[in-house]
């Protein structure tokens, strides 16, 4: 097959990145922007061995799922990418990549209440003459006006602030106070659904150990449904505000401390807690603290994350522990990206 080789393929599902994914005598080949059930024509750009990416020419036989995208920039900046596709389109993609990811048959995907202008955090790019968001795939500045995805104070200042966040976030009833550094989850409303699904998992007398805490929040919510909260964060700033958070909503039974997860649990009792809570970056778990968990096991694991892979990866090391439910939840709507809540026991 050459390069701009013009080919007519069927979609029949999706890769992680939401791009449409058909075969052609045995070859793989991804399409941006296609839907499953589509029949297209596309141009192979990048072919390897067995894979090819290729560019969307022409549909053929177009899909039901298929919406007109409401941004002008789509398909041109990186910012989104399933504004072209139905949102029950969008849930089915996710919880199939979470499903896939954990070898599971299914999973259930809680949605997010909100879909539009949810980000309550937002860095803009600038190239010196533009404003706006990285274009696909490259690091080129396309100017955005209005970003749907943003919040409508991040879309109004922008000319002014590059970074925009409100240092104050309320979630489930609690005021959180956070500096631009500090971790918290970018969707309020889908964060709520994301702790009250946790919250089904713990009881009144659990001491829970929440690692990669943060500045407390989903401890911190979790707090009236258990005995006592202990968090463990490498931020230091982080981990002040997790105190000051604590003190200004009034609760009395978190403490916290500063330090490396996977050195921090070494020195704990962890005979001491019930549940262990673990939401980390989207590099996924430090090996040292799959392996102190493996060697101290704990009742219960809760895993929280935004990244299928890696959380297979981690859910599979933790080889002690069995998976008994998955939940999908979406945390990013119009992007490609899921989250995702574990429980292991």
């Amino acid at each position: 097959m050459n390069m701009n080789n013009l080919l007519e393929i069927t979609i029949t599902g999706y890769n992680s990145e939401g791009e449409g994914v058909g075969r052609s005598d045995g070859l793989v080949v991804f399409v941006p922007f296609a839907l499953v059930g589509e029949t297209v024509r596309v141009s192979i750009v990048k072919q390897h061995s067995s894979y090819a990416h290729a560019e969307l020419v022409e549909i053929l036989e177009r899909s039901s799922e298929r919406i007109a995208p409401e941004c002008p920039h789509f398909g041109v900046c990186g910012g989104c990418g399933l504004l072209h596709m139905t949102y029950n389109e969008e849930l089915r993609l996710k919880k199939n990549s979470v499903a896939r990811a954990l070898r599971l048959p299914d999973v259930p995907i809680i949605p997010s209440p909100v879909l539009q202008h949810y980000r309550n955090k937002t860095v803009w790019q600038t190239d010196g003459e533009k404003i706006g968001l990285y274009a696909r795939k490259s690091h080129d500045v396309v100017e955005v006006e209005h970003c749907l995805l943003q919040s409508t104070q991040a879309n109004a200042s922008k000319h002014s602030n590059l970074f925009y966040r409100n240092p104050r976030q309320s979630l489930c009833g609690l005021e959180f106070q956070l500096s631009d550094t500090s971790f918290f989850q970018v969707n309020n409303a889908a964060a709520e659904k994301m702790i009250e699904l946790i919250a089904q998992h713990v009881s009144p007398t659990d001491h829970v150990l929440d690692l990669y805490c943060g500045v407390g929040a989903i401890g911190l919510c979790l707090a009236k449904h258990v005995h006592s909260v202990t968090g463990v964060e490498i931020n230091k700033q982080a981990v002040n505000e997790a105190v000051a958070n604590a003190r200004r909503n009034g609760i009395a039974n978190a403490t916290f401390h500063a330090g490396k997860s996977e050195r921090v649990i070494n020195e704990l009792d962890l005979g001491a807690f019930d549940v262990v809570i673990i939401d980390p970056p989207r590099a996924g778990c430090d090996k040292q603290l799959i392996d102190a968990l493996q060697t101290k096991r704990v009742a219960k694991l809760i895993v929280v994350s935004c990244n299928p892979a890696t959380l297979a990866r981690d859910v599979k090391r933790l080889s002690h522990y069995t998976l008994t439910c998955a939940t999908a939840i979406d945390m990013f709507p119009r992007t490609a990206h899921v989250e995702t809540v574990c429980v292991l026991k």
